[in-house]
This record gives C-alpha cells, structure tokens and sequence, in this order.
C-alpha cells in the first residue's frame, strides 16, 4: 500500500496545466517558500539539490519541506 504523500506526489506530477497547478497553491495553506518549492519541482522538473542551492537551504531541508508539503495538500487532491 502506497502512503499517502506518494499518492499526493503522484496527484501533482499529474497537473499538466500551469493554471490548474496555480489554482491549487492559491488555495492551499503554504509558506511562499514551499509554494515555491512546488513550482520549481513539479512545473520547472527541478531537483531538490537545484532547489536547495536556488533557495538557500540545504538538499535535506528542502526533502523535509516538500514532504511537508505533501502532507498539507493530500486532504486538498
């Protein structure tokens, strides 16, 4: 059985529309950093290495900030 921010990951990598993807950050509770987060990741196909180095924080923060993430918006999609 997958746990659920897989399933929430793989809900996102299913947006293909920029608007669509837009729409649910507007309605979401996030920090503008893990927004950004999720744009760079799932629009812009960046890595979490890409995403630390562009963000000033280390790989491992950014893993845990997206898991975050994830755990936020699985009661959303």
């Amino acid at each position: 059985m997958k746990s659920e921010h897989i399933e929430t990951r793989n809900k996102l990598k299913a947006i293909y529309d920029i608007k669509t993807f837009e729409n649910l950050l507007d309605n979401c509770i996030l920090t503008d950093i893990e927004k950004e987060i999720l744009r760079l990741h799932y629009l812009k196909g960046k890595d979490f290495q890409f995403i630390g180095d562009k963000l000033g924080f280390a790989e491992v923060t950014i893993k845990k900030k997206h898991k975050k993430c994830l755990q936020k918006l699985n009661k959303l999609l």
